[in-house]
């Protein structure tokens, strides 16, 4: 099978993943989602990527078709395209990461298959890749790559699997399928050159999964937000706030994922005590359990419970500083196993945060 030759910005060819003039290297990032997409994972490899590009990487992202689009259509994006000086390549996948487990699981591995496929046709065209655990079996394409052709691979533990299955109920422990991928996750960590943990009790799970010989792979990067697009935005000069009425109200703002691992029904019955009053719960997102919370606030007959969709990145600031108090939250049990990220973003934006957590 031959490739065709990977070319530079201004169209050279830059054969066997050597570097265009001026560049530091080439570089793959794996992920599932990406620009325009605000799950966190997606906007954090989005500054991750720019960044790089900006500090003279040659990057490359393999990415899905968005599943969580914002109102400016991202399901129209095309397959192929620039953002921030990063070429992005979007595969085509089956099944959905926002339907139910059937789906995503369809969509992971339908990305895996499509994902290693790209890979092989540009091989000549990188030199190392970065790799997340979304979709959690995305790894593998870094283990097999590195095998086949010696290319190295940093893996970005954003959850750790199973437990992360494990702890929403879709596994049984000690199941033969989460030992299974407990072995799988084992040799995608082993097979790293580089593990990087955003999380300081994530680092303790992860060495409990390594061998002593390769805790020196592990390094701790916590996540951030990018003081250059999230900065504190005052109500004065906020339209976020009038175009969705919050002037003189109080707001109680959830911004993210509204998924399985957030606890998110307390604040339900936060606003059902607080009717009647100037305070205001704001949801900003989507995910599995925003038809179930519309669901509790109609029952409710609730008229201080407002849900937006996800806000396009050069809103980020707007949006959370339109927030008097701000949520973060995460379900008992996940402590190591996932981080709530969004609470960088909330600092950025100087917003006091309530923490609804372990």
């Amino acid at each position: 099978m031959s490739a065709r030759p990977a070319t530079t910005e201004g169209g050279l060819p830059a054969a066997d993943g050597v570097p265009a003039p001026g560049r530091r290297g080439r570089l793959v990032l794996l992920c599932e989602h990406f620009y325009p997409e605000m799950v966190s994972t997606g906007m954090h490899m989005t500054e991750l990527a720019t960044r790089l590009a900006e500090l003279g990487w040659d990057i490359t992202v393999y990415t899905a078709r968005p599943a969580w689009a914002n109102e400016r259509g991202g399901e129209r994006l095309p397959r192929e395209m620039t953002y921030g000086g990063v070429r992005i390549r979007r595969v085509p996948t089956l099944g959905s990461a926002r339907g139910g487990v059937a789906s995503r699981t369809l969509a992971g591995l339908s990305f895996l298959a499509s994902v290693t496929v790209a890979l092989w046709r540009a091989r000549r065209g990188f030199q190392g890749m970065v790799v997340t655990t979304n979709p959690p079996f995305v790894g593998l394409v870094g283990r097999l790559f590195a095998r086949w052709l010696g290319r190295p691979y940093l893996l970005i533990v954003y959850d750790v699997f199973p437990e992360f299955a494990i702890s929403l109920g879709v596994l049984r422990p000690g199941s033969i399928v989460a030992r299974a991928w407990d072995r799988v996750t084992r040799g995608i960590l082993a097979g790293a050159s580089v593990v990087v943990v955003i999380g300081r009790d994530m680092e303790d799970l992860i060495r409990r999964k390594l061998p002593p010989e390769r805790h020196g792979r592990i390094v701790l990067i916590p996540n951030w937000s990018d003081e250059r697009r999230v900065r504190p935005v005052p109500p004065e000069e906020n339209a976020f706030r009038r175009e969705h009425g919050l002037d003189g109200r109080l707001v109680v703002q959830y911004a993210g994922r509204l998924g399985e691992k957030h606890n998110l029904e307390p604040l339900v019955e936060a606003a059902a005590l607080l009717r009647g009053t100037s305070v205001l719960f704001q949801f900003v997102g989507e995910g599995a359990k925003k038809a179930r919370l519309q669901a509790l606030v109609a029952a409710r007959g609730l008229d201080n419970v407002q849900f937006l969709p996800y806000q396009p990145m050069d809103r980020l600031a707007e949006a959370l500083s339109a927030a008097d108090l701000a949520v973060v939250c995460l379900e008992p049990g996940h402590t190591g196993i996932s981080v709530p990220s969004k609470a960088y973003g909330v600092l950025a934006s100087g917003r006091p945060i309530l923490g609804i957590l372990d």
